[in-house]
């Protein structure tokens, strides 16, 4: 109605401050793209977060165990059985390692639970039993599945010896290669140690 008592007209409808349908659509419309970018946004954040957490934990726990084993067999004096996902090596009396007697101890990859583990034996092949083999790493394994860990083996020279040499006893360094998956995100350490006793 107008003010003087008379219905109103579409040329009174048109020139009021109210909004129109069309400009009501368009105002929404507006509020969804804005608000579909903002969930974009969003959710790719959170999908990088996830990603980013994944890297740096296989990350982590990847490097301390590389880092364990590379520094265990560069105190070692001796390898005594070597192959393409295992080594054992004689840790001889009076390091860091062994103050009391000297052990061996062995790495190797576990492929049915992904993981390196590592075991002792305390006494080096004498009466005691070696101890349980323990996870040192776990996610160890490739984005296609197989095999997480590589070893290859060096003489004193420098010569490829391969990932099983015939005599391990002229085992002097060892090459070692770590890949670590998490819901398809994966991180490949390598490292190489040569063996001190020798």
């Amino acid at each position: 109605m107008t003010s003087r008592g008379r219905p109103a007209s579409r040329q009174d409808l048109a020139r009021s401050d109210g909004l129109t349908i069309l400009e009501l659509l368009i105002a929404l419309t507006l509020l969804a793209v804005v608000v579909g970018g903002l969930y974009r946004f969003v959710a790719t954040g959170s999908q990088s977060a996830r990603l980013t957490n994944n890297f740096l934990q296989i990350q982590a726990q990847a490097r301390a165990a590389l880092d364990n084993v590379v520094d265990e067999i560069r105190w070692g004096q001796q390898v005594t059985a070597a192959g393409p996902t295992s080594v054992t090596v004689l840790v001889p009396q009076a390091t860091p390692f062994s103050a009391a007697s000297p052990y061996t101890v062995t790495f190797a990859y576990d492929a049915a639970a992904d993981a390196v583990t590592r075991q002792e034996d305390p006494d080096a092949g004498g009466p005691l039993p070696a101890g349980p083999a323990e996870p040192v790493a776990y996610f160890i394994v490739q984005k296609d599945g197989s095999n997480g860990l590589a070893l290859e083996y060096f003489d004193d020279g420098g010569n490829a010896l391969g990932a099983t040499p015939a005599d391990p006893s002229v085992i002097a360094r060892v090459h070692i290669t770590l890949t670590a998956t998490l819901n398809q995100t994966s991180r490949t350490l390598i490292g190489d140690t040569a063996l001190r006793g020798r």
